[in-house]
């Protein structure tokens, strides 16, 4: 890794949050996934810091950030997420959400939050219907923390060596299985439809290109109209770990064509 990140930590409503920020330039705020930490995007920040001024958190009850005392909604997530934003001074962000970050992202957006652009990676668009009925399986997913070899392989496009599987469990651990399962409730129970209606800026809509969102690419564009969508070839649910380069060139594309170029 050519970037230094630097860490840095803010007081939020969900309890201390940290953070890694490097690069300069236009200020992009980046959000990972349910059971992970800033380091989904590691392989991908060299290429992004080039360019933008990079802040990735650990989402309140993951990595290194605090605990959090009960599953917090997308909502509470999302204020969290404007805790940070005031905290470090950054005048019109732009997010890029992977997965729950995807739902952190869209709410903080479509509940007034200031932002330039936004890029929705793998995002769920699915009805609380179909959320019910998958609800078993969810359950099954992540209400065990610790995963064999065997579980997280198929993840992956990408050969899922022992650092990976090291990082994957003991960040799922750290999380804890009630709090992988919270999140996935907090999913659930947003009114994501509500809120992508209210999303009135430049918005890409990434997808791997063998991940478990791709089928809904066409629904999610029909919902947000004028966004653009990017499919990744060789990409699973995690993009930035799957394929860093292509994932870093179709986010500084679309930002350089859509974001406010003046640093904050």
């Amino acid at each position: 890794m050519i970037a230094t990140p630097v860490q840095g930590r803010v007081s939020t409503r969900l309890g201390e949050v940290a953070y890694i920020r490097a690069g300069r330039g236009p200020s992009l705020v980046m959000l990972h996934g349910n059971g992970h930490s800033w380091h989904e995007f590691a392989p991908a920040l060299d290429a992004l810091a080039a360019r933008w001024d990079v802040i990735a958190w650990d989402m309140p009850g993951h990595g290194d950030s605090d605990d959090v005392t009960a599953p917090p909604s997308i909502e509470a997530y999302a204020g969290s997420l404007a805790d940070l934003i005031a905290a470090l001074g950054l005048r019109r962000p732009a997010l890029l959400g992977s997965s729950v970050g995807a739902f952190i992202a869209a709410s903080h957006a479509a509940g007034g939050g200031e932002v330039s652009a936004v890029v929705l990676d793998e995002m769920q668009f699915r009805t609380r219907d179909w959320w019910l009925a998958a609800w078993p399986r969810v359950e099954q997913m992540f209400g065990q923390a610790e995963q064999p070899l065997e579980a997280v392989q198929p993840r992956f496009n990408r050969v899922v060596d022992t650092e990976l599987l090291d990082r994957w469990n003991r960040e799922r651990v750290r999380t804890g299985a009630a709090g992988l399962v919270g999140v996935m409730a907090a999913i659930r129970d947003f009114d994501l439809a509500a809120a992508l209606a209210k999303l009135d800026l430049p918005c890409l809509l990434l997808f791997g290109a063998d991940g478990p969102t791709v089928d809904r690419a066409e629904a999610l564009a029909a919902a947000l109209p004028g966004s653009t969508t990017a499919v990744v070839p060789e990409a699973g649910h995690f993009i930035s770990l799957d394929q860093p380069a292509a994932f870093a060139a179709a986010v500084t594309h679309f930002l350089l064509d859509h974001m406010e170029t003046t640093p904050p």
